[in-house]
């Protein structure tokens, strides 16, 4: 990776379990809720997540992502180095909750777009359909 400086930790993430199921969530400690509202009824709505490995001098190969989420007016990115947990709920439940220190949901993704690194349930059920 040329530039590691620009894969920094910015967020952290962690899974909350709402009635029994897991919610991979973003915490946005330093939020701007108002920022927020206007994502969910933005039709300019675009989002990414792209994954990748940062080489770190003593942890070795940590695997991350940067989420991206860009209106006409507003842009968020976080970069997030998550748990295994996290990762496997970002796959089967194919969307991320952003959530403010207190544990309030602020704006959920669904139906994340993907780079070849990350896979989706979807994308492994449509798999499964071609297999025998």
């Amino acid at each position: 990776m040329p530039n590691s400086e620009e894969f920094a930790h910015t967020h952290n993430s962690l899974v909350l379990h709402t009635q029994g199921n897991p919610v991979a969530c973003i915490i946005d400690d330093n939020v701007q809720e108002s920022r927020y509202r206007s994502l969910s009824n933005d039709p300019t709505l675009k989002a990414g997540l792209t994954g990748f490995l940062n080489k770190h001098d003593d942890l070795g190969l940590l695997m991350g992502f940067k989420l991206k989420i860009q209106t006409d007016s507003v842009f968020f990115e976080y970069t997030v180095y998550p748990n295994e947990e996290f990762v496997d709920t970002v796959i089967f439940n194919e969307s991320i909750s952003v959530i403010n220190e207190k544990m309030e949901n602020l704006f959920t993704l669904r139906k994340i777009v993907t780079d070849q690194f990350v896979k989706t349930r979807s994308e492994f059920d449509k798999f499964k359909k071609i297999m025998p």
